[in-house]
């Protein structure tokens, strides 16, 4: 059972990263209930990021250098979004200077796009690997490949105020996330029944 549990649990973070991060924020509330859950959301990212790269890592195989490549650039995206929320949270501080309100948000205005380079090095790096080892479906690979060019254009637009790519993103994380979750254990439980059979019955 618990060798079901453990890969599931890091498959299936993807989706509540989805879910946490854009669900609350659609309500428009800046209510500090949201800011937590959104904080939450981003730290499972943390464990998805973790099993993908062990998947992606163990179908590279030796001199993998493409699945430690999205793997850190999931990392570098995590930490300018972590780092991106100091200044828009001291955003919303009640009697601040207009001037000083208006440089924060546009602070994390543009950290968020930023965020888009990085992104868009791990989607490409994603895609790469599963053409050349079809760890995950052709289609997963097709979406991670049209995704980082569209990350790569948004993320040279500063001063844009919306992040379009960022959409195609979650889409592919959320897919991405069940489509693991779904085969999250089938490989440890084939193994375990493997061994087992293999295992020479006790002489009785």
């Amino acid at each position: 059972m618990q060798e079901r549990i453990w890969p599931r649990l890091g498959a299936v973070s993807g989706v509540l990263y989805v879910v946490l991060l854009f669900g609350p924020s659609s309500t428009g509330s800046d209510a500090q209930i949201i800011v937590v859950l959104e904080l939450i959301g981003l730290l499972l990212f943390i464990p998805f990021l973790g099993y993908l790269y062990s998947i992606l890592r163990q179908a590279e195989g030796e001199g993998a250098w493409l699945s430690p490549t999205a793997f850190g650039a999931g990392l570098v995206d995590l930490t300018i979004k972590l780092g991106s929320i100091a200044p828009g949270f001291a955003a919303r501080t009640e009697g601040l200077d207009p001037q000083l309100h208006q440089a924060l948000e546009k602070m994390n205005s543009v950290a968020f796009i930023v965020t888009m380079l990085p992104i868009g090095v791990m989607m490409a790096a994603v895609a790469v690997v599963i053409l050349k080892t079809r760890v995950l479906p052709l289609w997963i690979r097709l979406l991670a490949a049209l995704t980082a060019p569209a990350c790569w254009v948004n993320g040279m637009f500063l001063d844009a105020e919306f992040g379009p790519a960022f959409l195609l993103f979650l889409l592919w994380v959320t897919i991405t996330s069940i489509v693991l979750t779904l085969r999250a254990g089938r490989a440890t439980v084939k193994a375990a029944a493997s061994s087992k059979a293999a295992w020479p019955e006790p002489l009785r």
